[in-house]
């Protein structure tokens, strides 16, 4: 596979099925993310769709994202429109919609302080949720709203369309959420995920008799998501970076690399599924048979490298990893995840590809604080981001044993790469840090609203811990080789955070190369800036690590 090859790839990002006639609304990346109705033709948006959801059979919602901000609008389309027209678009950020007989339900930081849920009459927006705390998903059973709000210790909320608290689900130092938007197991009852027990295990909860009830739990795995299938439940959950798909208890109908957005229309499951050689595509499964609705890759074909599950010893704690490797390469990558709150993935990832082609032995671990594995590991991070998580990702170069050792991440796999070269400057060859954060007194003060709430309680306010901790104040102790990759309008990690290093490196007379990509945000879009960055990324680790 060439670089140029990735503009033939064209992965799904979202999805919805309508319920009359199952028709199939996509988002798949061409150019640019666009708007496809499954065997017909192309809607014509503008800036960057993120969602799609079928409000009836003839009108479709879809919520844009103008430049990559996150100040997304809600758009309404029918059939026979040559465009989309706004419904809900403003200044603030407006997702995730669904359309209920009282109004449009749906997430926004409208109050400009978190994340809250809102209905929307076609006249009025009345704020469903309260407190200060940001909501997370939601479900309705067309009466009642079940919906998780918190940081770390979401509580579920049932309610009703006025924001009439009528339950709330909690548990001491545990988080409840909710699984998906196909919660509910009849009128009185539904299913939410919880990890009081150590693991995020799937219950539910009878509202009538106020019952909670244990469905499944998995030793040493979290529950990723489930959905209610015919009065059945299936759900998925990561073992050693593949995922899994089951009925309750532990009927396996589909295993692959990364399988999310469970859906369920009639008699029929849907989701969407990437492995490590293929991009993500629409799925179904009817009876007991799987079928594959989109083609991804177009054609591209390559002897992709699928990873090997590794673990390794760090500070005493057992820490998993994703191991790239064709056999006999004398150097290596640390691939690091973002979030973080995420793990690695046995997804298709075309920057790790070209790197094992390129003759690297890449990986990727499950720092301290990844999900997956409990919530115990989850908070082992807790107010020590870049300190614990850092060391695991350092004690991942032992298992590549090379001579030669680069480091790249993303999001806050960016900031870690960045505490790697400054805290650990003798171990690399080269670096790439890819839409970073590097200052934590500017980036709490500039990044969004959620990320505020967060922040405070992963890190906290120590000035003397933020500033260990920030990369920007140890500059001068970089060795390797370095490039910086931003998005313009990024919200989560602001480009300016890469504007800091770069003037910091010249102030010191030392050569740094980085581009800021225009109409950005965090994440490249735009085929040619996502072809641009990985190429660059893949070719800067390689000349300077030969």
């Amino acid at each position: 596979m060439e670089y140029e090859y990735l503009t033939k790839i064209k992965p799904v990002l979202d999805y919805d099925v309508e319920g009359k006639d199952s028709q199939i609304a996509l988002i798949i990346r061409e150019n640019k993310p666009e708007v496809y109705i499954y065997g017909d033709n192309k809607v014509n948006t503008f800036g960057f769709p993120e969602e799609v959801v079928w409000a009836d059979n003839d009108r479709l919602l879809i919520t844009i994202d103008p430049e990559g901000g996150e100040r997304r609008g809600i758009y309404e389309w029918e059939k026979g429109w040559e465009k989309p027209k706004p419904l809900l678009v403003d200044k603030y950020d407006n997702s995730s919609p669904m359309v209920t007989i009282y109004g449009i339900l749906f997430i926004s930081n409208r109050d400009g302080k978190t994340l809250h849920l809102y209905l929307y009459d076609g006249k009025k927006i009345e704020n469903i949720s309260k407190g200060e705390e940001p909501v997370g998903g939601y479900c309705t059973n067309g009466e009642l709203i079940v919906y998780s709000q918190g940081i770390y210790d979401d509580n579920i909320y049932v309610s009703d369309f006025t924001g009439n608290v009528i339950k709330e689900l909690s548990f001491d130092e545990s988080e409840q959420i909710v699984p998906s938007e196909n919660c509910f197991l009849n009128k009185d009852k539904f299913i939410f995920l919880s990890n009081h027990n150590g693991t995020f295990g799937l219950y539910s909860y009878d509202i009538k008799k106020d019952e909670i009830s244990s469905i499944i739990n998995v030793s040493d795995y979290d529950i990723n998501e489930a959905v209610v299938y015919n009065e059945k439940v299936l759900y998925t959950l990561i073992k050693d970076g593949k995922s899994e798909l089951l009925q309750v208890p532990n009927i396996h109908l589909e295993k692959g690399g990364y399988i999310h957005d469970l859906k369920v229309v009639k008699n029929s499951v849907y989701y969407l599924m990437s492995k490590h050689s293929r991009a993500t595509d629409l799925y179904v499964i009817e009876g007991k048979l799987s079928q594959r609705l989109t083609d991804s890759m177009n054609g591209v074909k390559d002897e992709f490298v699928s990873p090997t599950s590794v673990t390794y010893d760090s500070d005493g704690i057992k820490i998993h990893a994703l191991l790239y490797s064709r056999g006999n390469e004398d150097k290596g990558v640390v691939y690091i995840h973002g979030g973080p709150d995420f793990q690695c993935i046995d997804n298709f990832n075309p920057e790790i590809q070209f790197l094992v082609k390129k003759g690297f032995k890449v990986i990727c671990p499950d720092y301290r604080g990844s999900t997956g594995y409990g919530r115990k590991f989850n908070h082992m991070n807790d107010k020590d981001l870049g300190g614990g998580d850092l060391r695991d990702v350092i004690n991942a170069v032992k298992v590549l044993n090379v001579k030669k050792v680069a480091v790249t991440g993303a999001s806050y796999g960016g900031y870690l790469t960045m505490m790697a070269v400054t805290k650990y400057p003798d171990l690399w060859c080269s670096a790439v840090a890819v839409v970073p954060f590097v200052n934590w007194f500017t980036e709490k003060q500039f990044e969004r609203e959620v990320l505020k709430q967060y922040d405070e309680i992963k890190i906290g306010n120590d000035e003397a811990l933020l500033r260990d901790r920030s990369p920007i104040f140890f500059v001068d102790r970089i060795k390797a080789p370095l490039m910086l990759l931003a998005g313009q309008n990024d919200p989560r990690c602001p480009a300016e955070e890469t504007i800091q290093v770069v003037e910091e490196l010249k102030k010191l007379g030392r050569q740094v190369e980085y581009k800021i990509y225009e109409g950005e945000g965090h994440g490249f879009m735009k085929i040619e800036n996502y072809i641009d960055s990985i190429k660059r990324a893949v070719e800067f680790i390689a000349n300077h690590c030969k």
